[in-house]
């Protein structure tokens, strides 16, 4: 059993970055040419309806997470009734919510068009959110409960491949379009083509593989439980990763120019964070059947081998990230000239963001994985309460840069609250260890960063770029190993020996 879920975790973790390398470096890709082709406005305007879809997601509620927790027993126990029952209840729910999600994003398309700071139609603004709504909606309504049911058997892996190639094909089909002079409205159709197949693919794999799913049995609501303390973590969510643009894009000293501009920064900083989470996020499930087998003392070693993983991933990362983001920044937008995108303020604050971001979610994991979603909602109550203070106060005085701040502060906070949890209750007096693996990559990816700031990168292409790119994750990866060797020595040999396990059992 704990090789299988080795091997699914490290499964889902490839197949997780490779979707995010495709879906980030293609998605960059195609975002430079519609700014090129469409102007910053639209494209600001496009990265504008991604979060408004984002935001109408609170309609979730968290329920793919409780629905998730509710079945780590019966699936483990081979309880395929007990499975049934909940996949019936969690269908029902999300065909509801699927309904009021297309029902909302109507009256939002309705509204926001008419808000938008823009120079595009209004009833083209509206029919842009609308393309962005309908698979969303249908996500809900029809897949999201075969999702449910791959994720809780580990096998995220397969949605990771089937949105490999239907990510792949709907940039591919974009690129193509506009290169032959397409019309504008047709990125977003192309788009929401290939989201709605990948959700008929995910939902027909499932089907097709799972003899025992039978969703038309009686439902059982009651065995999903926490549903209303994991709403509060989705609210706080969307607010710290959707507000910021949306408030941008309809401020009169803003508008989706400048929405544009802190969405290039965005899209980078979101494929660098989305290849972290492949690492950190792909161990999750397991930890949640480990839970059902294990005391949480058993428990503790390998989870402090899983943080120790992390905080490596994130130091090789966000180091490298620090020294080329504004590089590449002039690279990329060199010849743009409807907005200005070369910022340090923005790229430093964004920096400081991901990182703190990435370091609790470890923590974050192991209190839903738990089943403690009070604990957590507790945590988000106090964060997202904060959050939406800083972003009013902080981006009616200073704009981009007050909205960062409160975002930076927020995730600061997080990191305290819940890592503070995780170390000094759930897991008991684990404080001390926690500073041990922490403070010296902390302090070494500061030096290390400032020190790789001093070079003198002229990059006059994306070749030397990704020279450049790969050169200091190669040294970055060597400064981390040597910090390890010499304040986490048994931490980092553990790591190896269990990669050479999992190599050897692949």
């Amino acid at each position: 059993m704990s090789q299988t879920r080795s091997k699914y975790s490290l499964l889902n973790a490839v197949t997780a970055m490779a979707m995010t390398l495709v879906n980030g470096l293609m998605g960059i890709v195609v975002t430079k040419m519609v700014i090129e082709a469409f102007g910053s406005d639209f494209n600001g305007l496009n990265a504008t309806a991604n979060q408004i879809v984002n935001v109408l997601l609170i309609l979730e509620g968290g329920f793919t997470l409780a629905s998730n927790v509710a079945l780590f027993t019966p699936l483990t126990r081979a309880d395929y009734a007990a499975v049934n029952g909940i996949l019936a209840a969690t269908r029902s729910k999300f065909r509801r919510i699927g309904l009021l999600f297309l029902g909302a994003g109507v009256l939002v398309a309705a509204g926001y068009a008419l808000a938008a700071n823009s120079a595009l139609p209004r009833g083209f603004i509206a029919t842009v959110i609308m393309m962005t709504v309908i698979p969303g909606a249908f996500n809900l309504f029809y897949a999201t409960t075969y999702r449910v049911l791959l994720q809780t058997q580990q096998r995220e892996f397969v949605i990771n491949l089937i949105s490999i190639a239907t990510l792949g094909l709907g940039h591919t089909v974009n690129i193509v379009m506009i290169r032959l002079g397409g019309p504008m409205w047709a990125v977003r159709f192309i788009t929401m083509t290939f989201a709605l197949i990948n959700s008929l693919l995910i939902a027909g794999f499932v089907k097709k593989r799972t003899p025992y799913l039978d969703c038309r049995q009686a439902p059982t609501p009651e065995k999903i439980k926490g549903t209303n303390d994991v709403m509060i973590q989705k609210i706080t969510g969307v607010i710290y990763n959707s507000a910021p643009i949306v408030f941008l894009s309809v401020s009169p000293s803003g508008g989706t120019v400048l929405a544009s501009v802190y969405a290039v920064y965005n899209n980078i900083f979101l494929m660098l964070k989305s290849l972290l989470h492949s690492v950190i996020d792909a161990p999750r499930l397991s930890f949640g059947q480990l839970m059902t087998e294990k005391e949480k003392k058993d428990i503790w070693p390998t989870f402090a081998q899983y943080e120790y993983a992390a905080f490596l991933a994130i130091f090789v990362l966000l180091t490298t990230c620090s020294v080329l983001i504004l590089p590449f920044i002039g690279l990329y937008t060199n010849g743009i000239t409807d907005a200005n995108y070369y910022d340090g303020r923005i790229a430093l604050l964004m920096t400081a963001i991901a990182a703190l971001e990435l370091l609790h979610i470890p923590s974050g994991h192991i209190i839903n994985m738990a089943g403690e979603f009070k604990i957590s909602r507790n945590i988000q109550v106090i964060a997202c309460i904060t959050l939406v203070a800083g972003l009013a106060v902080g981006g009616s005085i200073w704009g981009v840069y007050g909205m960062l701040v409160s975002v930076l502060t927020v995730a600061a906070l997080l990191c305290v609250l819940e890592m503070g949890y995780i170390h000094t209750r759930f897991f008991g007096r684990k404080l001390g260890q926690l500073a041990r693996l922490l403070i010296p990559l902390t302090a070494a990816g500061v030096g290390v960063s400032f020190l790789e700031m001093q070079l003198p990168l002229e990059l006059t292409g994306y070749l030397k770029f990704g020279v450049w790119g790969v050169l200091l994750v190669l040294v970055n990866a060597a400064a981390a190993l040597a910090v390890s060797a010499v304040f986490n020595r048994q931490q980092i040999r553990g790591l190896i020996r269990k990669l050479r396990h999992l190599l050897r059992k692949s």
